[in-house]
């Protein structure tokens, strides 16, 4: 596996870690895999993510999943291609999981070059206080309007605090004529930042507002030398190689 996608998925590792802890959640990890348990339903944030491509310690594997099962408890399973062999495959045969997304893993190798332009109609804000977390979770809260995600959802942020996410960890909202209308996030980890959760108000798409809080999240990054991560829908994957991203892998989601 190229080092490029060890990167993101160290990166991607960091993340669940990370978003489990704030919520009193447990992180196992073994030599085959990692698993963020939020202990609340929600396959948003209870990630099954393997690290291996032959599996080491089956029962393990298995035992993990089963766990989750029995305590009827919402996960998906991120695999990047590279490690989808069929030791995976079988075992997502097995227990049912079955495959709905594919995303483009993609890099900018730098940021040195990215300009500071502002946009013309957004104020942007860190997430610093209740009310522009609270901004944050309704906006991402709504992707999943009307469905029991969005129950889930619900629960976790109720049970989030801010005092425990890490410095390393940076979430924004942006706000237009002072209402909340795009969010993201940038996380940096040893070797790189990931951007994730740019995510706009249904009625405001379609107005570069997304991008204009992707490109700030480019500015944030203080060591301008690292590498940035991100996972690009194939609607999205055009629109983040023009900002000079370049696609090093894929990666599978079962649910």
């Amino acid at each position: 596996m190229k080092t490029e996608q060890q990167m993101a998925i160290r990166q991607l590792e960091e993340k669940i870690n990370l978003f489990s802890s704030v919520v009193n959640g447990s992180f196992l990890s073994t030599e085959d895999f990692v698993l963020s348990n939020t202990h609340i339903s929600t396959d948003t944030f209870n990630l099954l993510l393997p690290i291996s491509a032959h599996i080491q310690d089956q029962q393990k594997v298995e035992a993990a999943i089963e766990q989750m099962q029995q305590q009827q408890l919402a996960f998906s399973t991120w695999i990047t291609q590279s490690l989808l062999h069929p030791n995976w495959s079988n075992i997502m045969q097995k227990y049912g999981l079955q495959e709905v997304e594919r995303n483009t893993i993609m890099m900018l190798e730098h940021t040195n070059d990215i300009d500071q332009r502002t946009s013309q109609s957004l104020t942007i804000k860190e997430v610093t206080d209740d009310q522009t977390f609270l901004d944050y979770q309704h906006l991402f809260i709504e992707l999943f309007e009307g469905s029991p995600e969005a129950i889930a959802l619900n629960t976790y942020f109720q049970r989030f605090s801010i005092e425990r996410l890490h410095p390393s960890t940076r979430m924004f909202v942006g706000y237009e004529h002072n209402k909340p209308v795009t969010t993201g996030l940038l996380i940096e980890t040893a070797d790189s930042y990931g951007i994730y959760d740019v995510i706009t108000k249904a009625e405001h798409r379609g107005r570069g507002l997304g991008s204009d809080m992707f490109h700030y999240l480019l500015t944030q990054t203080d060591n301008k030398q690292k590498c940035v991560m991100l996972q690009a829908s194939n609607d999205g994957k055009h629109i983040y190689q023009r900002a000079g991203f370049q696609p090093i892998g894929e990666m599978v989601i079962f649910e």
